[in-house]
């Protein structure tokens, strides 16, 4: 039996259409879309910054004094006048020579000296600690400027700032000689200062201590995401990319079924056959 030629009004099967070729590619590309969105790329988006590593191996490690021994003298030993659990707003000699002598130390000297330090270390070897020049990475609370009366090196106002460490159950106190910028809570910030004393204040839940330091000024530090800075697209841009995949496959889906529509008088098989 010698095959013929279909007739010009015989449609094409809807499997076989251009049509639902486009439709199943585009289907395809649409469907990694949204694959990708939700199993990569959504879950980092999800992800909390990761500030910094909580523990450095390289930190300074204070060594504990021995019987006959005493601390390393720094800023001529005024500092060792200071007495810890005294309250921070006490503005006594070691106070002021402190901030007298920041204030005529350019900001690059006082960071030439700064050492990581482990938070545990202020409370457990403050004698020792007094007078490091430290590197400080926490999280911003608040700030408020405060009158200095005697005026130590022409500075009239500092800026007591509190600052609460990465794990966020351990706080610092930070006199700033130069205003912080307005900041949000919680702002990931960084600074170098020099360790005064374990200060007391009162707070909402009665005396606490903390340790008290004075610096010059402080700066922000910009947060990456955990597994992949490159990843950058918020999350209403993927929801819309989403979406915009599956209107894409409705409306070829629609366009598929309005083109395989009869265009012509069915054709019987018998006809086919004759």
């Amino acid at each position: 039996m010698s095959m013929k030629a279909l007739p010009p009004n015989v449609q094409t099967p809807w499997w076989a259409t251009r049509e639902t070729r486009r439709f199943i590619l585009f289907g395809v590309l649409g469907l990694a879309v949204i694959g990708v969105i939700i199993f990569d790329i959504g879950p980092k988006l999800t992800q909390r910054p990761t500030k910094v590593d909580k523990h450095d191996p390289n930190a300074f490690v204070p060594q504990p004094l021995t019987p006959g021994s005493s601390a390393t003298v720094r800023f001529e030993g005024v500092l060792t006048k200071a007495k810890d659990g005294t309250p921070i707003d006490d503005q006594d000699e070691p106070y002021q020579y402190l901030i007298r002598s920041l204030s005529r130390m350019d900001a690059a000297l006082v960071a030439k000296d700064a050492k990581t330090v482990e938070y545990k270390y202020y409370s457990k070897m403050p004698v020792e600690m007094r007078g490091e020049t430290v590197k400080i990475l926490a999280l911003f609370l608040t700030s408020n400027p405060i009158r200095i009366d005697a005026a130590p090196g022409g500075v009239k106002f500092i800026h007591r700032t509190y600052l609460m460490d990465l794990r966020g159950d351990e706080g610092y106190v930070v006199d700033l000689l130069e205003a912080p910028p307005d900041l949000p809570q919680r702002a990931l910030v960084a600074m170098d200062a020099v360790f005064l004393k374990l200060g007391s204040y009162e707070s909402k839940r009665g005396t606490v201590q903390a340790p008290l330091f004075v610096g010059k000024s402080l700066r922000t530090v910009k947060e990456r995401m955990a597994d992949n800075p490159a990843v950058s697209l918020g999350g209403g841009t993927m929801l819309g990319i989403a979406v915009g995949a599956l209107i894409l496959m409705l409306a070829l889906t629609s366009l598929m079924f309005r083109k395989s529509k009869p265009r012509g008088p069915a054709i019987s098989f018998e006809t086919l056959k004759s």
